[in-house]
């Protein structure tokens, strides 16, 4: 299988400075996310710069004694915001701190820019941190390989309702922590079918090796789920958000999610939308549907993630009494402050759907008191 590896994809570049400072990587922890950032750094310098380089692990307090090298390191006790990372540099060495593992990769991703770029690497001092702690990639994959709006060819996590799992797998979770990516969703928003079956022991093993795949690189797995996976897969006769049957079997769900895949992130949620079920069916809020999963999934860390997309797709295009633009605001404006905290609602740009031209939808910026 071949791919392009977009900027990974390092090239030769001439270093007019003295390189030796980087043929040596040192780090102490045997975190996968450290030994990754090592390992990457390996290979984009001894690509760019021709340079034999070289990595081990070493212990707390040897690195006083090193002539030159560079260091990674990530403690906890640092004075960095949460995924946050330092670059300096003391004579021969530079140093690539972080609070936690992902903070020093996103620090060595910020050295190889640095190099690949040509720019000088005398002077260090550098201190970044993300301003936005969730940033996520929905893919809108299908499980049978295909991509709704999808225009450059088929999935990479799926292909005829079985996972996909490769050398590009691993590839793709660089690209992605690169830029700082720290979530993927890998299946569409829409979920039918098989797909319903994510969250159970068919695909649970396999969505595991993928989870760990993620992880090394700083990233969550995300799932969207079908609201009616209680009814579909579940044998139950109704899928209201209030009905204790069905929280039940939720919480069995979300229960054996984290038995296989202990950071998985969370879901993302379709609901009463384009003849997507959703708690509408009971006459029951977006906020009661959104709150009985967050609710469910808060003692795991994860978070839901609940889509504004909501309008009458039956509408009579004739129709110039309804106002499909406002419809999103018609039906969470009442809702503002009324969502549980690990909740987020995730709105579009603008309150149609793909047009070339339209204003900014009026929930960003309207809601005060919800996640977004």
């Amino acid at each position: 299988m071949n791919w392009g590896k977009a900027w990974l994809n390092y090239k030769k570049v001439t270093c007019k400075e003295e390189t030796k400072l980087l043929e040596k990587i040192y780090y102490f922890q045997e975190d996968p996310i450290i030994v990754n950032a090592a390992a990457e750094l390996e290979t984009a310098l001894t690509k760019m710069l021709g340079i034999s380089v070289i990595s081990r692990r070493i212990e707390k307090g040897e690195e006083a004694n090193l002539p030159s090298g560079v260091i990674l390191k990530a403690e906890e006790s640092s004075s960095l915001a949460k995924e946050g990372y330092r670059i300096t540099r003391a004579e021969n060495k530079i140093f690539i701190e972080g609070k936690e593992p992902a903070g020093v990769l996103y620090g060595v991703f910020h050295l190889i820019r640095l190099v690949g770029c040509g720019e000088s690497i005398e002077k260090l001092a550098i201190e970044q941190a993300p301003s936005n702690p969730n940033r996520m990639l929905n893919h809108w994959d299908n499980i049978d390989g295909s991509i709704e709006r999808g225009y450059a060819g088929k999935s990479i996590f799926f292909d005829q309702e079985n996972i996909l799992l490769n050398d590009r797998t691993k590839d793709y979770a660089r690209l992605c922590a690169s830029v700082g990516i720290n979530g993927v969703v890998i299946n569409n928003v829409n979920v039918k079918g098989a797909a319903t079956e994510l969250i159970t022991k068919k695909y649970l093993p396999q969505l595991k090796r993928m989870a760990d795949i993620f992880h090394g690189y700083g990233i969550k797995l995300f799932l969207s789920l079908n609201f009616a996976a209680p009814m579909e897969i579940g044998g139950l006769t109704l899928a209201d958000p209030l009905d204790q049957q069905v929280i039940a079997w939720w919480k069995d769900a979300f229960k054996e999610v984290y038995e296989y895949i202990p950071d998985f992130g969370g879901f993302l949620v379709k609901a009463d939308s384009e003849g997507r079920p959703g708690p509408f069916t009971y006459h029951r809020t977006h906020a009661e549907g959104a709150n009985m999963l967050a609710e469910i999934i808060r003692p795991y860390g994860g978070i839901i993630v609940w889509r504004c997309f909501v309008y009458n797709c039956k509408q009579d295009w004739r129709d110039k009494l309804t106002d499909r633009a406002k419809a999103g605001y018609d039906n969470f404006m009442p809702l503002d402050g009324k969502f549980e905290d690990n909740v987020i609602l995730q709105i579009k740009n603008g309150p149609m759907d793909f047009q070339v031209r339209e204003p900014v939808s009026p929930l960003l910026g309207g809601l005060k008191h919800t996640n977004q």
